[in-house]
């Protein structure tokens, strides 16, 4: 398991010398690289870095819990996992380390800077001899950030003109960390939950749970999957789905009743030779989850099918009214 610890107590040797760029990237994860004044580096460097460090080295002392994702029992712990576990993170970090080339520079004439969503400052260090690159990542508000139409500046007494083209705040506060391990690959740290899943739209909560959900439908439904799927990495880009069979009970219908029903709906759910549901796609998991959540209604009165969207069981509501 990557350690963050060790990781921030070495950083001391190293954190001062490290070379830096700066990328902004926006709501597609596509990152612009970002030309730095000289004389900002040292309070990008203790922004982005310096403080992360501390903050983890003081953690030491105040019993700050570092745990997987797949392990966590904190809710206020701080969250290792792979990189290729949040896609567009390993998108945006991919982007930066192999299309470097090709990334251009971001102007604040020429690009809109409202669409931009985060930034990325990127440190390349020596570690025991080994060249290895971190990056911090924060959260921007483009909506927060001053233009130079209708904006103005305070020089002493006297009120000017807003002389750039897009004035910016960068918060305070750590939120993201991505490290090279070497020996783990690439790792993502999420030091502050709530932001990090707003930053890359990731449920901490719904993927930590994919791997029982997955558990428990394969043990309820003899299930087989086409060449290449793993039903565990499905539900995890589908949080919707597992949402579903957390609320659904998968002991309610047996895959007999389970597949009539699906044959009454005209839902081409198909079984293999041996009786098995085939999953061959994302389409053939979503039908099955709501074959399973009860998602799907055969009108009484006019005979049409319909996929529900929301649902109040009625039994419920006229227990409590009693």
């Amino acid at each position: 398991m990557f350690d963050l610890f060790n990781w921030a107590n070495r950083a001391g040797e190293w954190a001062k010398n490290a070379t830096m760029e700066l990328f902004f990237f926006n709501k597609n994860y596509t990152p612009y690289k970002v030309r730095l004044a000289n004389e900002l580096e040292a309070g990008i460097r203790r922004l982005f870095l310096e403080d992360l460090v501390a903050f983890v080295n003081k953690g030491i002392e105040n019993d700050l819990s570092v745990q997987r994702l797949e392990n966590q029992t904190n809710d206020k712990a701080v969250l290792v996992m792979n990189l290729d576990e949040v896609n567009r993170a390993a998108t945006l970090i991919n982007l930066i380390e192999k299309e470097y080339a090709d990334i251009i520079y971001f102007s604040g004439e020429d690009h809109d800077f409202r669409r931009i969503k985060g930034v990325a400052a990127k440190f390349n260090y020596g570690d025991g001899g080994n060249n290895k690159n971190c990056y911090v990542i924060k959260g921007l508000s483009g909506s927060q950030a001053l233009s130079d139409k209708g904006s103005w500046e305070l020089r002493g007494e006297k009120l000017e003109p807003f002389s750039a083209s897009v004035g910016i705040r960068v918060p305070e506060g750590n939120e993201v960390l991505v490290v090279d391990d070497g020996t783990n690959g690439w790792q993502l740290v999420a030091l502050n939950r709530g932001k990090f899943e707003r930053l890359f739209q990731f449920d901490v909560a719904m993927t930590a749970l994919a791997p029982a959900k997955a558990e428990e439908l394969s043990n309820a439904y003899d299930l087989t999957l086409a060449e290449g799927l793993d039903l565990t990495e499905m539900l995890k880009e589908k949080k919707a789905l597992v949402k579903k069979l957390d609320d659904a009970d998968l002991a309610a219908v047996s895959q007999d009743k389970l597949m009539e029903f699906a044959d009454e709906m005209q839902l081409p759910l198909m079984l293999s030779e041996n009786g098995k549901i085939i999953i061959a796609d994302d389409k053939d998991l979503s039908m099955l989850v709501n074959l399973v959540d009860e998602n799907y209604f055969i009108s009484a009165t006019t005979g049409k099918r319909y996929e529900v969207k929301g649902k109040k069981l009625l039994d419920d509501a006229d227990a409590k009214s009693e």
